[in-house]
């Protein structure tokens, strides 16, 4: 797979048809090659064209844009339908939505789960890193992760030892690393996800972010039963976005509506000095479905469950996610 590519002005623009776009290392030289030549990075493709979730998020935090040809001359933005105009070479967006971006053309059948979720270890000569990723996975769709690589697409084996040996040695770099897992018995797509590891003063942390497509939203008691694996992993925070219409691993170039939280887990730093059922009434006042303190391990955290169904005078999921949040973990939010 690669890419059409031209350089317009100061920028260089990537063009791919391709109907899913995720092969890293291709964008990667692109991007060193625009940055030492002064330059920006664009990404077009036709409106039939999804981006993986890391590639997604590559573009985000390296400052690719993604642009969206409609077919018909026009341009947008392809994770938020901004209009887009070129002067110059160089590719501005403004406020307007293209008509195109916010029309409502989702697969009801299609959808899933996205977890994002985050551990803080302190730092040690040996440390394992990769654990919450294939505590997620099993969790996701009962077995480790397959594979896992630099880039999409993964090129190495799944290993604990092999990943921790890289990237858990207190002076090593972090790191934003990929990982696929097993498609789960009866189901259509397999897990997919990131891994980025930081290291700031404190400790070394452990973010990631996975999603897996799924035919139904997950009963009270699996969402239960996940978050008592991701308690067991000491996380520091979580939560589990419920998806309907697309599937939850690619990003489309069109609003097939945001997901939707489903279920907020607190850890221990967010819980230092507080009275975890005190938050949890306090989830209940805002609105959530029930809560759950779970114990067991070095410190309890505290789980939140929220309405899959809109209620008639409770505030949207999201709203009481966000309270949560400012409640107990403003600096995540």
């Amino acid at each position: 797979m690669g890419f059409a590519r031209r350089v317009s002005g100061h920028t260089t623009v990537l063009y791919s048809e391709a109907p899913v776009v995720g092969h890293m290392q291709w964008v990667s030289k692109a991007i060193s090659e625009a940055k030492a030549a002064g330059g920006g990075l664009v990404l077009l493709t036709p409106d039939t064209t999804k981006l993986t979730r890391p590639m997604a998020h590559l573009c985000d935090v390296l400052g690719v844009m993604w642009v969206v040809d409609d077919g018909r001359g026009a341009l947008y933005v392809g994770t938020t339908g901004q209009r887009v105009h070129e002067r110059d070479g160089h590719y501005f967006a403004d406020d307007a939505l293209h008509e195109q971006y916010s029309r409502q053309g989702s697969a009801q059948d299609i959808g899933g789960v996205r977890v994002q979720a985050e551990t803080l270890m302190p730092r040690r000569t040996n440390i394992r890193v990769g654990g919450l990723a294939e505590a997620v996975c099993r969790a996701l769709s009962g077995a480790q992760p397959l594979g896992w690589g630099v880039q999409e697409p993964v090129t190495q084996p799944w290993s604990v030892p092999d990943i921790s040996s890289r990237y858990g040695r207190a002076n090593a770099d972090g790191h934003f690393l990929h990982f696929v897992g097993p498609r789960p018995e009866g189901e259509r797509g397999q897990v997919n996800g990131s891994l980025e590891i930081q290291k700031p003063r404190d400790g070394i942390v452990e973010h990631i972010e996975a999603s897996v497509a799924l035919p139904a939203p997950w009963s009270d008691d699996e969402r239960l039963d996940f978050a008592r694996s991701l308690h067991a992993m000491q996380v520091r925070w979580a939560r589990v976005y419920h998806v309907v219409g697309t599937d939850p691993a690619l990003v489309p170039p069109l609003f097939l509506g945001l997901p939707v939280p489903s279920v907020l887990i607190f850890g221990a730093e967010a819980l230092t000095g507080r009275d975890a059922h005190e938050y949890g009434e306090l989830a209940l006042m805002h609105g959530a479905l029930r809560y759950e303190v779970m114990r067991g391990g070095s410190a309890p955290s505290l789980t939140v469950l929220l309405r899959d169904e809109p209620r008639e005078g409770v505030p949207a999921p999201a709203v009481i996610m966000e309270a949560m949040y400012r409640a107990l973990m403003p600096e995540v939010g």
